[in-house]
């Protein structure tokens, strides 16, 4: 056979294969193309990588929603509507977890966070809306994608333990996403809204603090069944003094930072203590008790803390240890 009719079928083999494979490469382009999206899904693993499942809070009332704890308000965001109305006001199933010092949601389509804060975001290009009576602002950062908004809670100046703004995020979980029923400012300023009208119904303002910290005394009950955990700061004092005067009488000496000084005892709550080894137990907790402290861990799921500390100068510190377990059962709602 010729050199040259071999190289004539040659070719034509080829081309008859690159003809094949084009035409496979075509049906399949377009049979993905005509295959349905994949509908949007809800993650598989709930809390998220670093998300913290969320603990049953108290929730507060008046303007002492901008009082709480770091560790306790975004909890206290995450639960202040129930996860009907969650579910109902974002269109479809909602997880919610805290992270990163917010509350976080998620539903198979949108992404929403909330937050307390010391100072407004930082919006640059806002419109006013109405927050449950309160003025605030929102922003699209990208038309029907997603926006932002903040509403300042109270006219009182920001500190370590006031947050006066409560800032939104709402966003798509991918450009692709369904858009909701609401444009993302509105659906912000309706979450908004809820939770303002849910956590800040008429009760207690913040109350009026020295330099020092000092604030008037108050008699406070136990928040029931949570006691001082996952309260506001000064009720959290109120409730310190209140169990420390029952027991040693006097003079109480509140603070707005979750301080009571009683006769030369001072009990401090804090949410934010280094990780610490409890090798006794106290009122049923895990405790650590020496002869000029005793610290007590107020819940399994927090870092929150209360301890004592002063008063007898007797070394073997048994009678702070006994005052300390006489006022726990207040302070634990028990």
């Amino acid at each position: 056979m010729k050199t040259s009719t071999v190289l004539v079928i040659v070719v034509g083999v080829l081309l008859s294969f690159a003809s094949v494979a084009t035409a496979a490469g075509y049906l399949w382009s377009h049979d993905v193309h005509d295959r349905p999206a994949a509908a949007p899904t809800l993650p598989a693993i709930w809390p998220s990588k670093g998300g913290q499942a969320l603990r049953a809070v108290p929730i507060p009332s008046g303007e002492m929603l901008t009082a709480l704890p770091p560790d306790t308000g975004p909890h206290v965001l995450c639960q202040a509507l129930s996860q009907q109305r969650w579910d109902a006001l974002l269109g479809s199933r909602t997880l919610r977890e805290v992270r990163d010092g917010a509350c976080h949601a998620i539903t198979a389509t949108h992404e929403v966070t909330l937050r307390l804060a010391a100072a407004p975001a930082a919006l640059e290009d806002p419109h006013t809306v109405d927050v449950a009576g309160l003025t605030g602002e929102a922003e699209y950062l990208a038309p029907e994608v997603n926006a932002r908004l903040d509403v300042r809670l109270t006219s009182a100046a920001p500190t370590p333990q006031i947050n006066p703004y409560l800032l939104v995020e709402v966003g798509r979980t991918s450009p692709a996403a369904p858009a909701a029923t609401q444009a993302p400012d509105e659906l912000a300023g309706s979450l908004a809204t809820e939770i303002v009208r849910a956590t800040m119904a008429p009760g207690l303002s913040l109350p009026t603090q020295n330099a020092a910290q000092t604030i008037a005394f108050r008699n406070q009950a136990p928040v029931p069944e949570h006691g001082i955990a996952d309260s506001p700061w000064p009720v959290i004092s109120w409730q310190l003094c209140t169990a420390l005067l029952g027991k040693l009488g006097g003079t109480a000496k509140p603070r707005f930072d979750g301080r009571c000084t009683v006769r030369g005892v001072e009990a401090v709550y804090t949410d934010d203590v280094s990780p610490r080894v409890y090798p006794d137990t106290l009122a049923g907790r895990p405790a650590m008790i020496t002869d000029k402290l005793v610290a007590v861990k107020l819940t399994d799921d927090s870092a929150q803390e209360v301890s004592f500390s002063g008063g007898s100068d007797g070394s073997d510190g048994k009678a702070l240890r006994a005052l300390a377990e006489s006022v726990l059962p207040s302070l634990l709602a028990h």
